[in-house]
């Protein structure tokens, strides 16, 4: 693969999520896009973090293939500060509403929400939540020995995390909007799997 072609696919995959997970959203939401609420807008944010880590496994997979190609410009930083916002206000959203509506603060506000029979997809997204926070802090520690000797751990966590949110959606269910979407996101899960095959065994090349 060229560096170009690369660099195009990259950008492409990062757009086209953003693009499928707002038209199924929005698919969801048409006959009351005009007044949308706190609590119809917070599944979006949700969505569209993990597509974007979808494709940062994609494209690491590509790049431990072809070792030679460089990630382009900017591409991490926009692409993780996206990650980063949206899977902070996805349940930061619904925490604030369920506080301001007296259902109190999480985890029971959540549960609140959901329902007792749905607590486990709450607590899969909860434990996610909390690994991938961990990966920002391990990140800009990823210069010290410790932390590059652990990497390979930190990393099978984030595909833990990846595996435990695919479950805590399709258990919620119709967070994933219409019907389509849902052998969209089967897919994109399903594709994952030769990602981390790829990836881990990368890190466990490493390990010395």
């Amino acid at each position: 693969m060229s560096q170009k072609a690369f660099q195009t696919l990259s950008w492409s995959l990062f757009i086209g999520v953003i693009f499928i997970s707002q038209l199924a959203w929005m698919s969801t939401y048409r006959s009351s896009l005009g007044d949308i609420t706190a609590y119809q807008l917070f599944p979006l944010f949700g969505i569209i973090a993990w597509m974007v880590m979808w494709t940062h496994y994609i494209v690491g997979s590509i790049k431990i293939r072809y070792p030679d190609l460089k990630k382009p410009k900017y591409y991490s930083t926009i692409t993780g500060f996206v990650v980063l916002f949206t899977i902070l206000l996805h349940p930061g959203i619904l925490a604030f509403k369920q506080f301001q509506n007296d259902q109190g603060l999480p985890p029971s506000s959540y549960y609140n929400y959901v329902g007792e029979s749905m607590k486990i997809a709450v607590l899969l997204g909860s434990i996610s939540l909390l690994i991938f926070l961990s990966f920002e802090v391990f990140n800009r520690l990823k210069d010290r020995q410790i932390i590059r000797k652990k990497w390979w751990l930190i990393s099978l966590s984030q595909s833990i995390a990846m595996t435990l949110i695919f479950v805590h959606a399709l258990r919620l269910g119709g967070s994933l909007g219409p019907g389509w979407f849902m052998w969209v996101w089967v897919c994109c899960g399903i594709a994952l799997i030769p990602c981390f095959y790829i990836i881990h065994k990368d890190d466990f090349s490493k390990i010395g």
